[in-house]
């Protein structure tokens, strides 16, 4: 199944990304649960604030739809959201 690098860009309301963060980890944690979500974590603030979540799906329409789910994205506080299929060679996402 391909593997996707998201990479969130977040935008400067800090103070409502704090209030969804609870329901964005609990969404993460369900998909981590299902086998979507390989691994997550923020990104560091310099120079914008932004998250990486490691996923598989079958098409990168399931990740787009998954994604749309995102709590973050209901209350509007990704500004940017890119997507890139990465095959991973070595280490414990790798394809044989």
């Amino acid at each position: 199944m391909p593997v996707f690098a998201v990479n969130y860009v977040y935008g400067p309301d800090t103070d409502t990304r704090m209030e969804a963060r609870p329901a964005h980890r609990a969404w993460q944690s369900e998909l981590y649960e299902a086998g979507t979500v390989l691994a997550s974590g923020p990104l560091d603030d310099d120079p914008v604030p932004g998250g990486l979540l490691l996923m598989q799906a079958s098409d990168r329409e399931e990740i787009n739809r998954l994604l749309a789910r995102d709590p973050y994205a209901s209350v509007g506080v990704i500004d940017e959201t890119h997507v890139r299929e990465w095959t991973p060679v070595f280490g414990p996402f790798a394809v044989s």
